[in-house]
């Protein structure tokens, strides 16, 4: 992995986090190897990470793989991550490849629609920085 896609990603999360407020967030980036954290707040975060998708495990490979953002609202205990409230990951795609996966996670409260779309608008800005170039 290239060590400017590595900036990259930390700027984005950097600055993702004044606009979405998160206590955990990751970008995975898809490499030959499979999806690997390439900036993270926190430990890298991921959900169902036992569970064997066609890209891999947890459901950032299932993201990269279908192109489907994931959002989870949770009042209850038992996720992985603690006492986590609220669950987002979001593909970041460029000329039609998924490229990485922005994952956010949160104990206070659910992401919203409108923290959805700021997020999906990051992602979309990290994919054209990335440009597919990285791997």
């Amino acid at each position: 992995m290239r060590e400017n896609a590595i900036r990259t990603c930390r700027e984005v999360l950097r600055r993702l986090r004044f606009e979405v407020p998160f206590d955990l967030g990751t970008i995975w980036l898809r490499t030959h190897a499979g999806t690997v954290p390439a900036a993270s707040v926190g430990r890298p975060l991921d959900l169902l990470e036992e569970i064997p998708f066609r890209g891999g495990r947890g459901l950032r490979a299932w993201v990269l793989e279908t192109g489907q953002a994931v959002r989870v609202p949770t009042r209850t205990r038992g996720l992985r991550a603690g006492s986590l409230r609220g669950f987002l990951a979001v593909p970041a795609e460029h000329a039609g490849q998924r490229v990485a996966v922005v994952v956010l996670g949160r104990t206070g409260s659910a992401f919203t629609d409108a923290e959805e779309r700021a997020v999906r608008r990051t992602a979309e800005e990290l994919a054209r920085a990335l440009g597919g170039s990285y791997a």
